[in-house]
């Protein structure tokens, strides 16, 4: 199986023993461990020069934000349903490792800011319920699985977990959320 660059994940890395008999549990955050159906569908339909225009929006913008060598086409060919597909039929949870998850829902479009306010509407088409980005059938991974999400109007997005926007949402505070992940690993024996 050939992994592109960065497409070699925890998961994976877990594969190698000398590395799982140091980890006791591994917790994805909005991970697509299905991939992404949208991604898919735009890397199938989308001409490779107008591929090749996003991709170099993309890498400029990450380099601003401090990437020194970023691959936008690399990153979502590793988000295609049928990437992670292929990954998962060759990737096996290691043994006496804790693995949980958590996803996020954005209510609507709007609620995100750029680009998951752009994308949301395709994994919407594609993939129902999402973050902005990932479909909430594709977070689900391990023993404990968790979709937070606000009310009203706003939600919560794939930014936001990773606290892309410094925004303060009502109802969901990031940094507090962080703290009791690991307060609740913590009480689990980890």
């Amino acid at each position: 199986m050939h992994i592109p660059r960065g497409g070699l994940d925890c998961r994976s890395a877990l594969t190698n023993p000398e590395i799982a008999n140091h980890v006791a549990t591994l917790t994805t955050i909005n991970t697509p461990h299905r991939g992404c159906e949208f991604a898919d569908y735009l890397l199938n339909k989308i001409p490779k020069d107008e591929q090749d225009v996003v991709a170099g929006a993309y890498n400029a913008a990450l380099r601003r934000l401090g990437d020194p060598n970023p691959d936008f086409m690399s990153a979502v060919t590793n988000l295609t349903a049928s990437f992670c597909k292929e990954l998962n039929e060759h990737v096996a949870d290691a043994e006496g490792v804790y693995y949980q998850s958590i996803g996020t829902k954005l209510n609507k479009a709007s609620g995100g800011r750029f680009p998951m306010n752009f994308t949301y509407h395709l994994a919407k088409y594609f993939d129902g319920a999402n973050d902005g980005l990932v479909g909430e059938t594709s977070f689900a991974w391990g023993e404990n699985y968790r979709l937070l999400t606000v009310n009203g109007k706003r939600g919560i997005s794939h930014g936001d977990m990773i606290d892309l926007n410094r925004e303060n949402i009502e109802e969901f505070d990031v940094r507090e959320f962080y703290v009791q992940l690991v307060a609740d690993l913590k009480e689990r024996g980890f």
